[in-house]
């Protein structure tokens, strides 16, 4: 398992202790770290806890409702125990959140900073990153389109990086359990973004959150137009666990009157940030929206539903209890900068449904189920013109991007594009989950015009590339126009393009310039399964 880690105290003490006083400009470098305020972020030995302890409580082993149960004793967030970090010579924090590595069935931290650059400006930052709890040897940095090499010597991981973009570090043998992260993102200037929100929308439709620990139950908006919430940097919104749902039988027991009135999805509890028919909305700031504390589907995460022109920007969403960030019979979404990380199970990350026009772009998200998801539930509403671009996922369960699940409606026009698959492990059901996916299971609708472009995958453990259709019993169910192109991907089983056996269905994939395991396809050959009823184009 993780044989390099060494379990002593010290490291615990020195995590905890290289982390008050950074500077958080740079010491006048023209870059600044993103910081947290330390009530909300402490580190393992202030909590009692020994890493073990703490990523034992991922181990599916233990039954899905206690795998998934919320915790109080530590944040989601906290100090890494891994690392130290520099950056041009100077200190920077350094960050875990529980993840899930499916082949192990068991939990692991994942480390991570963000550095904040001028915009437009020329730059070079020159990376240290330092185990306190393992020697680094054999760094890596991905996606490997970012062209960044590291080096390794004594210990001691470097890389520099002249451009914004979000640089995922992997090292000794490229293992889940010590990934890192470093989202290099350009600054903002707080106040005076905000005092913009204030011309444009009013002072009274401006809600910001100041640095510092902020617990509630939840935000709930209905029927409000023009609103920002604005999280400010250090602003760490943590969610207030209400109900002990340790069954199926608990999830029905709970109901708050609010949620009836401020949702169609037939939500019995409210969402932790919930907008309900709302009209030109702004999420934003480098806060943090914390579920950790929640049980298992004792609330969503962050949830628009019939709303129109909405911005999503800068804030992450930590360890959500179900569902991650759903838009639903929604219009106009913009969603860019936003990273979710969390270990449970049904924490799917960004799932887009029955929504016109969105785009999710410079997004990092490993969670422990679905990721970058499309979908069109039962509703008023298809899904169409949908495109993500430049995102990074890192599957420790299902599905990393595509279209999967329920097409209860028709699903069109959808680009994956520019992105990357750090690691996806997932294999218990290879019909069903792979990297780049059409898996339809409910079949109502048809799925039309869906693009994956430019896409790397490092590593995926079943099958890269999927197109299916999961029902057995569908008939008249249509998957068209679908286009692989510059796709680039490592995995140990075929990929597959199937149908089903009923002759009223078809399935038709173009597939231009793969290369898989190292090699350029001139065919589909071994490396894609062709089931009956497909129409497959192959073209270098």
């Amino acid at each position: 398992m993780k044989t390099l880690l060494l379990l002593v105290t010290f490291v615990l003490l020195a995590s905890c202790q290289s982390q008050p006083g950074t500077a958080a400009d740079g010491g006048g470098t023209g870059w600044s770290c993103l910081q947290y305020p330390g009530e909300a972020v402490t580190c393992l030995e202030e909590a009692g806890l020994t890493e073990q302890e703490l990523t034992d409580r991922a181990n599916a082993g233990h039954g899905e409702y206690v795998q998934c149960s919320g915790y109080e004793d530590i944040g989601g967030i906290m100090h890494s125990p891994y690392y130290k970090a520099r950056i041009n010579g100077k200190d920077i924090p350094v960050y875990a959140s529980m993840v899930f590595i499916r082949s192990a069935n068991t939990g692991t931290l994942h480390s991570f900073s963000e550095v904040y650059i001028e915009p437009g400006s020329s730059f070079a930052l020159n990376v240290e990153l330092e185990g306190t709890s393992v020697k680094l040897h054999d760094a890596l940095v991905l996606p490997k389109s970012l062209g960044t090499e590291a080096r390794c010597s004594e210990g001691v991981a470097s890389a520099t990086i002249t451009r914004p973009g979000i640089y995922t570090f992997l090292f000794n043998g490229a293992q889940q359990y010590y990934g890192y992260t470093l989202m290099v993102r350009e600054k903002t200037d707080e106040e005076a973004e905000i005092a913009q929100y204030v011309r444009q929308y009013g002072k009274d439709n401006v809600k910001v959150f100041e640095p510092g620990l902020h617990e509630l139950d939840y935000l709930n908006y209905v029927g409000k137009d023009s609103l920002v919430v604005y999280l400010k940097q250090g602003a760490y919104l943590k969610a207030r666990h209400k109900y002990e749902i340790g069954s199926l039988e608990d999830e029905g027991k709970w109901v708050e009157r609010e949620a009836l009135t401020s949702n169609e999805m037939q939500l019995a509890r409210v969402p932790f940030v919930n907008f309900y028919k709302c009209r030109n909305i702004v999420l934003t700031g480098r806060g943090v929206l914390d579920m950790t504390s929640l049980d298992r589907r004792e609330r969503k995460g962050v949830v628009f539903n019939f709303c129109e022109n909405v911005s999503v920007s800068s804030v992450k969403i930590i360890n959500a209890p179900e569902w991650s960030f759903i838009t639903y019979c929604c219009r106009n979404v913009t969603i860019d900068r936003t990273d979710i990380l969390g270990y449970r199970g049904n924490a799917d990350g960004f799932a887009i449904c029955n929504t016109h026009n969105a785009t999710v772009s410079n997004c990092f998200v490993r969670t422990a189920d679905d990721e970058f998801e499309v979908k069109a539930l039962g509703g008023p509403m298809d899904t169409r013109n949908v495109t993500f671009t430049d995102c990074i996922a890192w599957g420790g369960y299902a599905r990393c991007f595509g279209v999967c699940g329920e097409v209860c409606k028709g699903i069109s026009n959808v680009t994956f594009r520019n992105s990357a698959v750090i690691y996806r492990d997932g294999v218990w059901d290879n019909d069903r989950i792979g990297a780049l996916v059409i898996t339809a299971e409910q079949c109502m609708g048809s799925v039309n015009g869906i693009t994956f472009e430019n896409i790397e995958v490092f590593r995926d453990e079943g099958r890269a590339v999927l197109v299916k259709i999961y029902d057995r019993q569908e008939k008249d169910f249509s998957i068209e126009n679908v286009v692989f192109r510059n796709i680039e991907y490592n995995s140990p089983m075929p990929s597959k393009i199937e149908g089903n056996d009923h002759w009223s269905n078809r399935v038709q994939v173009t597939l231009e310039n793969i290369t898989a395991n190292g090699k350029k396809l001139d065919s589909a050959g071994n490396a894609f399964q062709i089931g009956a009823n497909c129409e497959v184009t192959f073209s270098e």
